[in-house]
């Protein structure tokens, strides 16, 4: 590859290191670039609308070298929550492979992101059908019954959780794991080039390893050891029922939707009781999901999760969280923007507004990864809105990108 290298005022940024070949397991990536997976909501019943197809191969064409696919519900009665979540089960594992497919054809790698939603599920009748839970009927998924409604603004303090189910009985805990197992066999006959764990941001795996939430005395829940063995199973049934050289990768989170402030190890210490039994259990890379990758995670050390998480394992990770967000989106209240788009106003064309100079954070980024702090760079919201952001921080063609805006998530495309 040529140097990728841009003048910013007068700073001169080499974007090159981010280009270089990754190989992990089968899978072998052109460059460092991952499309982190994000929620659309534009399924019907678990099948994906035909659009997904080409809004997942545009940014590949665009330069993105893996497509990790939104959250995709595991076989199981209770996974998803609403019906415009996506299902790998049945039918929508022939719209997933037509997704795989069109990747491949536009010259990326993809794999889903197996997700259980958990007692993210809303026990309460909702007012709007389309926000009515699937199978609503049925006994909800989680290790000690206990919901608490996602927050819709950080800076609330979380309620406190609600006893709303019975717990899952052993025989509930085997079958959501065998669930995953199945997922993952069909990820890999269909095509896929790996797939990705959701265990974080407060859905099933994540409720089990959250203290919070998991109150069980039984051996899936009190110590680390025990809240841990959820997940362990979870990914070690995966590889049995893969191949070894099958990648899987592991998203993890010490924030949580129900509380942004959440978090799973005080310590570095107690991170290392988490993450090394899920590295030996099979898990091939963390995908560590942080809001702002740029914050450290333990005080003393500037290194963010996924930097303390490959220090402490020895396995890959990738850093995903805000990069290229315009600082003044950031301060923005995103709540308000996102109750906006929801209700319906300023539901026209987002101002085609372009970003100043140097994509925010990637020159930290580029400080990160040259001292091993992580392999992949997840993007998010920037490649809803530049589906071509890859190519254009190759080539240097920055003022071409455009500022994300709440907007964007209005249209699939």
């Amino acid at each position: 590859m040529g140097e990728a290298a841009v003048s910013v005022s007068h700073q001169r940024v080499d974007a090159s290191p981010l280009f270089t070949p990754f190989r992990i397991g089968r899978m072998t990536l052109k460059n460092r670039f991952v499309m982190a997976p994000m929620g659309r909501s534009s399924a019907r019943d678990g099948i994906l609308s035909p659009a997904y197809a080409p809004y997942y191969a545009r940014r590949a064409a665009g330069g993105t070298a893996l497509i990790i696919g939104e959250a995709t519900a595991i076989g199981h009665p209770t996974a998803m929550h609403m019906r415009t979540s996506s299902t790998i089960d049945g039918a929508g594992a022939e719209a997933w492979a037509k997704v795989a497919d069109a990747v491949h054809a536009a010259g990326g790698a993809f794999m889903p992101q197996l997700w259980h939603a958990g007692l993210m599920r809303s026990p309460y009748p909702a007012d709007d059908p389309k926000l009515e839970m699937v199978n609503h009927h049925l006994k909800s998924m989680s290790p000690s019954g206990l919901y608490m409604p996602g927050l819709l603004d950080p800076a609330v303090t979380p309620p406190d959780p609600v006893a709303v189910a019975e717990p899952m009985t052993a025989a509930e805990i085997d079958a959501c794991i065998a669930a995953y197992a199945g997922a993952a066999r069909t990820a890999m006959e269909i095509g896929c080039d790996g797939i990705n764990i959701h265990g974080a941001h407060g859905y099933l795996i994540d409720e089990f390893l959250w203290a919070r939430l998991n109150r069980r005395t039984d051996r899936w829940g009190g110590s680390i050891a025990n809240r841990i063995r959820f997940a362990v199973e979870v990914v070690a049934a995966c590889r049995a029922a893969t191949a070894p050289d099958f990648p899987i990768l592991l998203r993890l989170s010490q924030w949580k939707q129900q509380d942004y402030r959440a978090r799973l190890a005080e310590t570095p210490d107690e991170l290392a009781d988490i993450v090394v039994p899920l590295s030996e259990a099979g898990a091939d890379l963390f995908d560590c999901s942080t809001r702002r990758f740029w914050e450290p995670e333990f005080p003393g050390s500037d290194l963010g999760l996924s930097g303390w998480i490959k220090r402490l394992t020895g396995k890959p990770a990738m850093m995903v969280g805000s990069l290229g967000i315009a600082k003044e989106i950031l301060e923005k209240d995103a709540m308000a923007a996102l109750r906006a788009v929801a209700s319906g106003a300023g539901t026209g064309t987002a101002r085609a507004a372009t970003i100043d100079g140097l994509p925010h954070g990637l020159d930290d980024a580029l400080r990160r990864f040259s001292r091993g702090d992580f392999d992949l760079m997840g993007v998010g919201r920037m490649l809803i809105s530049n589906p071509d952001f890859a190519n254009r921080v190759q080539s240097g063609d920055h003022d071409g990108l455009l500022r994300y805006q709440t907007e964007h998530l209005l249209r699939l495309e």
